[in-house]
């Protein structure tokens, strides 16, 4: 499970931004960082040690283009509606994805005195985890 936060890394570069894709922390440059969040739950726990989970993460823009930050953020959510493909094509996990919800739509965090705009989107993703 520790191993799906990458996945979702690996499967945003897919669509080739010209941002850079970090877990947690923007780059000193434009770029899209993911964020686990509070709030993940355990929705069911099975006799034989698996669980069905939920965890939420935000999805971050940093850019000078206003327009660009909001346009690709909308990129990558209707991307991840789909990982439910990327995830099942061959990879060796120990999950199986149950749900996405695109939890907000992007919404504006904000302008730095530096120039840079600041985005920001809420998923969820349910998971088994064997």
């Amino acid at each position: 499970m520790n191993n799906f936060i990458y996945q979702i890394v690996e499967y945003i570069k897919e669509l080739e931004l010209d941002y850079k894709i970090n877990i947690g922390i923007f780059d000193d440059e434009e770029s899209v960082v993911i964020v686990p969040t509070e709030g993940s739950q355990i929705i069911h726990e099975y006799m034989n040690g698996s669980a069905d989970i939920r965890l939420p993460f935000e999805i971050k823009i940093k850019s000078r283009n206003q327009e660009e930050a909001f346009n690709t953020l909308s990129d990558v959510m209707n991307h991840l509606r789909n990982i439910g493909n990327f995830l099942n094509e061959g990879q060796k996990t120990d999950h199986t994805l149950l749900n996405v919800v695109i939890d907000q739509i992007p919404t504006f965090e904000g302008k730095q005195d530096d120039g840079y705009f600041y985005y920001q989107t809420k998923v969820t993703v349910d998971l088994s985890i064997n």
